[in-house]
């Protein structure tokens, strides 16, 4: 899946703002100097501890002299960005190093802008900069899966009674970004398979959205293009090239969601985290599948072959994930349907860029004829044909 183009459109985003300053390459979290980074200020850590324990650039930065926050965990909440908020405002550290997925590094880029009390943090979700620290430590973002985007977008994904929401500003994106492949070979397929499915709905919705711009839709296409590629191949069989290319391309996905947002899948998948404990990415595939088939039946101009092929793509990735277990099917009728349904209409923001209209008749009758959010096992058995052309 290796692709110039890429990389290319990665420095491009860079060069022009729309991404932080990037530094990409195997083994590239060990250019970054912690006694250089300490020497300067103080540094926060944000890691797991099984971070610290596995990943050099961790345990080197606590060797030099680096505090450090360990309670990190998947859909980060208000609350928790209240605690790290606490000890930033103890410590006030010139850097923050994020290491970890988009759910750690989302959690410091809030924690960093927001002062740590409930209007403060009501303020900035209505988007009032105000409330917001002035003088912010700069965040470097060291993602450990190949996905979210969360290192490069201006917004972060937060959750406040079991409710998704975000905390959206320029100021929000990190500053700096290193994109070592190194650091994705040894994430679980619990977490590596939602990542990627997460990267692979950006694309597609980045691509679709009303709110594209050329530069956000060719960043689109091309990372589409490069995923796409990568699963044509087992999950499992990824080598130290294959890592570097993979992450690079979330990456470029991540860039042109940062411009475009979000549409309908991700609209619809934030009830199925908060409500079922589905993993994010599994959440957006299970709702991109309906979706991209109620579009492609009322605009089939915009589902090119190639929009199909990702699509069948992520139907593949997810029932393979749903047969090993990875995942369950909320298996949706009656009033959890319905309440699934309600949740994503509300979500204005993300449904005002998707390309048409959704309604609650229609969205039950895709939702139904699809099968992947109703059936048990969701629709694995029933998509037989797409496990045999994935083994």
């Amino acid at each position: 899946m290796s692709s110039p183009e890429v990389h290319r459109l990665l420095a491009e985003a860079a060069a022009r703002g729309a991404a932080p300053a990037l530094e990409a390459g195997f083994g590239a979290a060990g250019l970054l100097d912690p006694r250089a980074l300490t020497a300067a200020g103080p540094v926060l850590l944000v890691a797991s501890e099984r971070a610290v324990r596995n990943i050099p650039l961790a345990a080197d930065l606590l060797a030099a002299g680096a505090s450090h926050y360990g309670r990190t965990h998947p859909n980060p909440t208000t609350d928790d960005v209240i605690a790290l908020s606490a000890l930033i405002e103890q410590f006030r550290p010139r850097t923050i190093v994020a290491i970890g997925g988009g759910s750690t590094i989302d959690l410091a880029k809030a924690a960093r802008l927001l002062c740590p009390d409930r209007l403060s943090i009501d303020a900035g979700l209505r988007g009032d900069t105000s409330s917001m620290r002035a003088d912010p430590p700069e965040v470097i973002a060291v993602p450990t899966l190949a996905g979210t985007g969360a290192e490069v977008t201006p917004f972060a994904t937060l959750y406040r009674n079991r409710r998704k929401v975000s905390l959206d500003a320029p100021a929000v994106r990190p500053e700096r970004a290193v994109l070592d492949g190194s650091l994705v070979l040894s994430a679980p397929p619990e977490h590596s398979v939602p990542a990627l499915l997460d990267a692979l709905c950006h694309a597609v919705e980045a691509g679709w959205s009303r709110a594209r711009t050329p530069e956000s839709k060719r960043a689109a296409v091309v990372a589409r293009e490069a995923l796409v590629a990568h699963l044509s191949a087992p999950l499992a069989v990824r080598d130290v090239h294959q890592a570097q290319e993979l992450l690079s391309a979330t990456t470029l996905a991540g860039t042109a969601i940062a411009v475009s947002r979000t549409t309908a899948a991700h609209a619809f998948s934030y009830h199925l985290t908060a409500e079922y404990g589905i993993p994010h990415g599994f959440a957006c595939a299970m709702s991109m599948s309906w979706v991209e088939k109620h579009l492609a039946d009322r605009r089939p101009g915009i589902c090119s072959p190639k929009v199909r092929a990702a699509a069948e793509a992520i139907r593949r990735v997810l029932a393979r994930a749903e047969v090993d277990g990875l995942v369950e099917s909320p298996r949706l009728s009656g009033g959890r349907l319905e309440a699934y349904i309600d949740a994503g209409l509300s979500t204005q923001t993300r449904l005002s860029g998707h390309p048409v209209r959704i309604d609650r008749d229609s969205a039950r009758r895709f939702v139904m004829w699809d099968g992947f959010l109703t059936y048990p096992r969701g629709n694995a058995v029933a998509s037989a044909h797409l496990l045999d052309s994935y083994a």
